[in-house]
């Protein structure tokens, strides 16, 4: 839930948003009076937008109500589920979009002071669609009204999506005004990570039956989704890179084992000797199978990459390793000093041995 004060910018551009945005305002500066609306009649032709004003609504319409009874139907699309009197007496047999502005109203005279009331102002658009006056009439709780647009259509509404912004209380819009030239939004970069996040957590592992573009075409549309609008590029690249990550060399960010892990004999007497001229050598563990040389591999290169990292004061780097199966994955990432590689059974070759 948006809550905010009217906004001071000059519309410049209307927007379609992809989802419904709710607003709690204060009171603005343009009254209903002030729309470029008329009363509709069942003569007037066929319209593609209407109003439909409701004056002096007995209902409490509290920051939860609009939340829990509004906000969420319109987010699903469901403006059936709305609650009288902010549904349509019938609803039209094609698609639109239907923005909901609810205002503070006193009581009428003779009525109960202590009661809420509110003014409800419902603009339907009917996606290039038109339908008769007649028909829109039926469809209306309150009074049903026409907008004049005169001759410049694209301008009045944008001055329309601008009024009624103006108008404050409470909103549900399907429209906003923009400066037309405004700088583009960005995703913070907290937003970001977490996509990223949800992308390599929730994301497909393989892509033999279309899965990548399946599952992003999918997430990038789904209201609340953490890559929704996100590029569908973007968003399969990054599945692709997380793919060649598996079948190629992978990194390891966490390992719980330390060199209190292993065997005092093991550590003293052998891992001692090696480590002076580790950045020199490599080492070969050759032995039984299921006898800790994986653990000790992994152990090693762990601390070294901790050490390089501490010693050159990378506060930017989090200790890692590279480990794959055969010695070819590991070009799919260069390897530093700072992240080491560890092959984890490694399918030694003849031509590993041989030069000329």
């Amino acid at each position: 839930m948006v809550k905010e004060k009217p906004s001071k910018k000059r519309a410049c551009a209307g927007q379609l948003c992809s989802r419904p945005l709710p607003y709690i305002r204060d009171a603005g500066d343009v009254n209903v009076g002030d729309l470029p609306a008329r009363f509709l009649d069942s003569i007037s032709g066929k319209i593609e937008q209407f109003c439909d004003a409701i004056q002096h609504a007995k209902v409490d319409v509290t920051p939860d109500f609009l939340e829990s009874k509004l906000v969420k139907e319109c987010m699903t699309c469901n403006s059936k589920g709305l609650p009288e009197p902010f549904r349509l007496r019938q609803e039209p047999k094609m698609s639109y979009t239907m923005q909901i502005i609810i205002l503070p109203a006193t009581p009428p005279a003779g009525e109960d002071p202590n009661s809420k009331y509110v003014h409800i102002l419902k603009h339907v658009y009917l996606h290039r669609n038109k339908i008769n006056a007649s028909e829109a009439i039926k469809m209306c709780h309150g009074i049903p009204m026409r907008f004049e647009w005169g001759t410049h259509t694209r301008q009045a509404l944008i001055g329309l999506t601008y009024m009624l912004d103006k108008l404050g209380g409470m909103q549900i819009r399907n429209w906003v005004t923009q400066p037309k030239f405004g700088k583009r939004v960005t995703v913070d970069q907290s937003a970001r990570d977490a996509g990223y996040r949800f992308i390599k957590d929730h994301g497909p592992k393989t892509n033999n039956a279309n899965q990548f573009m399946e599952w992003t075409d999918n997430q990038i549309h789904t209201a609340g989704s953490p890559i929704e609008n996100w590029s569908e590029a973007k968003v399969i690249t990054a599945l692709q890179n997380h793919m060649r990550g598996r079948q190629n060399a992978k990194t390891l960010e966490y390992w719980p084992f330390t060199f209190k892990s292993l065997v005092p004999w093991l550590f003293d007497d052998i891992l001692v000797p090696m480590l002076g001229s580790i950045r020199q050598h490599s080492i070969t563990w050759i032995g039984k199978t299921r006898t800790g040389k994986s653990l000790g591999s992994k152990v090693v290169a762990f601390c070294q990459s901790k050490y390089e990292i501490d010693a050159a004061q990378r506060e930017d780097l989090n200790p890692s390793i590279v480990t794959a199966k055969h010695l070819d994955f590991f070009k799919a990432e260069p390897l530093t000093k700072y992240k080491p590689a560890t092959g984890d059974p490694t399918i030694v070759t003849k031509e590993i041995f041989w030069s000329e």
